[in-house]
């Protein structure tokens, strides 16, 4: 393998159609979703200038709604990775000789009755290198399945690596978080575990989000650049066309950290746009070498407190598909009242 230790780095801010409930018109949806992509991937690569190696698209950029729906609805306009719309990317990658991260949302014939929220790594020869399956927030968002979920048949199938994945390649370490995946410190600690050097943040935040959410992602993302010593690249959407919420409801803002937080490069609000930023991992890999978190972490002593503490349980929908995002919020119920009875938490005296 002949390493890249210096390239740069793209994020597609997109404008994203949400796909029609109708499947001859949810092609053609998902192919213009897909074929403005590929403009923007042209366009970062070209007038002979670009150092770009790696692409970055936002989550639900491909073939997602954004609305409540059935869970029959939702396998309706999933698809398969791989598939006839990955084989499209893999065609653009091996063409611009770029690795292209994307999400989609997904079903696998191996788990009928379910769907997943799935981001992937496509390599500069047109090969899947990773799935990375949501492992966070289909207690408030959508009721995809996720692995924890059903953690014995995923486990055994995949393996414990394919829960925080990471691609081997010339142009480093590559991890992927998915969206609200950011707010649980774990995904990017493991996945920095596994040797990603380089965290690619698929990501759909809307504007309104509130508790000034929206700010403080900004923060979280440099957080989690600067504890785990990683480049982290964020690609959000830029204007959501045919969704309830609205042409522009999301903030945009995506953004290229460096290993130490620092932004390396944002666009500066909502938008269809782009940006490009500079990956040094001779720099990185020095910086790592000398005192820094992750190497004095007290990984043995944290996963005591971690084994005890209430949380998502493994296996809670092994047996069955989740139905409606009703049915986990249940679960997110009763793990406060657990919290509650332990003493961790204490009730508001109003709700």
């Amino acid at each position: 393998m002949n390493e890249i230790t210096h390239y740069e780095v793209a994020c597609l801010q997109t404008r994203s159609r949400a796909v029609s409930l109708d499947a001859r018109q949810r092609d053609a949806d998902i192919r213009a979703n897909l074929s403005r992509i590929f403009e923007l991937i042209d366009y970062v690569t070209a007038f002979g200038n670009s150092d770009v190696r790696l692409v970055v698209v936002p989550e639900y950029a491909i073939n997602a709604r954004w609305e409540k729906l059935s869970l029959e609805e939702w396998i309706g306009i999933s698809s398969t990775i791989p598939g006839p719309y990955t084989d499209l990317i893999a065609a653009k990658a091996r063409q611009r000789g770029v690795y292209v991260a994307a999400n989609m949302m997904e079903v696998h014939p191996d788990f009928p009755g379910r769907f997943f929220n799935t981001s992937f790594l496509v390599s500069s020869a047109g090969e899947i290198l990773i799935k990375h399956w949501k492992n966070n927030n289909n207690a408030w968002v959508f009721p995809y399945t996720t692995p924890s979920d059903i953690y014995s048949e995923f486990v055994a199938k995949f393996g414990r690596e394919a829960l925080f994945p990471v691609a081997r390649t010339e142009i480093g370490g590559i991890g992927l978080l998915t969206c609200g995946e950011l707010g649980f410190p774990e995904n990017a600690r493991c996945t920095m575990m596994n040797g990603a050097e380089v965290l690619l943040h698929l990501s759909s935040e809307p504007n309104n989000m509130s508790h000034g959410d929206v700010r403080n992602w900004e923060s979280l993302r440099t957080a989690r650049a600067y504890e785990n010593k990683c480049y982290l690249a964020m690609a959000n959407i830029g204007m959501y066309e045919g969704a309830t919420r609205g042409l522009h409801g999301s903030h945009g803002d995506s953004a290229i950290h460096n290993f130490d937080g620092s932004i390396l490069n944002k666009i500066n609000g909502p938008g269809e746009a782009t940006i490009k930023g500079p990956i040094d991992l001779e720099a990185l890999r020095r910086v790592r070498s000398r005192p820094f978190h992750p190497v004095t972490m007290r990984a043995e002593m944290y996963a005591l407190e971690y084994a005890q503490f209430p949380g998502w349980p493994n296996d809670g929908f092994l047996d069955r598909p989740i139905g409606s995002i009703e049915e986990t919020r249940e679960v997110f119920a009763r793990i406060v009242q657990e919290r509650r009875e332990r003493g961790i938490d204490r009730a508001a005296r109003r709700a």
